[in-house]
């Protein structure tokens, strides 16, 4: 019986190194590949994993072995579909006929085929995560129990493998889910936190960081000419103060639409935080950026911002800063203050209208 626990054991060890090493070949595949690729590159994983977990058979102590090839099956059929799963049955197969071919083999065969099948019924129809994995298992276990006994190995029916069958195979299973599971929420987290890191999450725009990386790059490259335009809403704090933020946050989420429907090809449009945003525009005169800055502020101020699902409508504008290098700025690392100065001087101003920076003077 120690032998029993030693492999089951193994076989975990085994089972767990490579869903990690799967999830990270699978996650850089579906970045390379279309999906159709992508599938059959998993498939071919899987069915790799259940070959390795044929060579790391248990041994029952009765003049038997089992293993686990079963659950790289119900993995991909829960995580990757029909036609990874679908690969993964028949590298499995192929290798089982290579170790010979014969009444077990063939018996094999039939099991995996109808594991299969349950394996995919169950995934479309029982919704809750470990009850379909349960079922899965069991009816799974419940084929090769009839199969074991209608192509017995031996003159009788050997039931401790079939006890030990059962056991190895639930435990296996739930712990291989409980794994991906882990691995898949924490890929999830990972590409948030990622997105995240340089894009706002309330409105889809780049954040402050994506920012500054353009800026910079900008930089570095020289460009003949940058625009800056820094654009605020006015008098936003009385929407909050007087709808409730949530609200806020539903005009905020309307303006990032029309910036990102006002962006130009070379255009970064970014939320710098609260009611604050940024257009960094490339290869522009002046003329051209205060034309685009003009036509975003007039789209603002006739548009209507929908709150209160649906039931209320604001009207509400925006003032803008904006310099150009090396026009209105010829020092390129003051860009961005000197755009904020004309925003400054825009609000100040009377609001609801574009000022562009001009020395000590920003000029609208």
């Amino acid at each position: 019986m120690v032998s029993i626990y030693e492999g089951f054991f193994l076989n975990l060890c085994v089972l767990i190194a490579s869903l990690f090493v799967y999830k990270q070949l699978v996650r850089n595949i579906s970045e390379s590949y279309e999906n159709k690729y992508s599938s059959i590159i998993s498939g071919s994983l899987g069915g790799l994993l259940g070959i390795i977990l044929m060579h790391f058979s248990i041994v029952t102590g009765v003049n038997s072995i089992i293993d686990l090839r079963v659950i790289p099956l119900m993995l991909t059929i829960l995580y990757n579909g029909w036609l990874s799963s679908s690969i993964t049955a028949i590298v499995i197969i192929i290798s089982r006929f290579m170790i010979g071919v014969n009444s077990q083999s063939l018996s094999n065969v039939v099991f995996i085929l109808l594991s299969w099948a349950i394996f995919y019924f169950c995934s479309k129809k029982i919704k809750n995560r470990w009850t379909s994995v349960v079922v899965m298992l069991s009816l799974s276990n419940a084929v090769y129990t009839l199969l074991t006994i209608l192509v017995p190995s031996t003159t009788s029916i050997n039931y401790i493998l079939l006890v030990n069958y059962w056991t190895v195979s639930i435990l296996g299973g739930l712990v291989a889910v409980y794994i991906m599971d882990y691995l898949t929420k924490s890929e999830f987290l990972f590409k948030q936190h990622k997105s995240f890191a340089f894009t706002d999450p309330l409105t889809g725009l780049n954040n402050v960081r994506s920012f500054d990386r353009a800026f910079n790059r900008a930089k570095k490259r020289q460009d003949k000419s940058i625009a800056i335009m820094i654009l605020d809403i006015d008098r936003f704090k009385q929407v909050n103060d007087t709808y409730g933020h949530l609200e806020g946050d539903v005009v905020l989420r309307k303006l990032a639409a029309i910036l990102k429907m006002s962006q130009g090809p070379e255009d970064i449009v970014s939320r710098n935080g609260g009611e604050e945003f940024s257009i960094l525009i490339h290869n522009c005169t002046k003329s051209e950026a205060y034309e685009k800055a003009e036509s975003i502020r007039k789209i603002v101020e006739n548009s209507f911002f929908i709150i209160k699902n649906g039931t209320m409508s604001l009207h509400i504008t925006i003032s803008v800063g904006m310099t150009i290098y090396s026009d209105t700025t010829k020092e390129i690392d003051h860009l961005y203050a000197h755009a904020d100065q004309a925003l400054y001087e825009a609000k100040k101003s009377g609001r609801n209208k574009v000022c562009f920076y001009s020395g000590d003077n920003p000029l609208s």
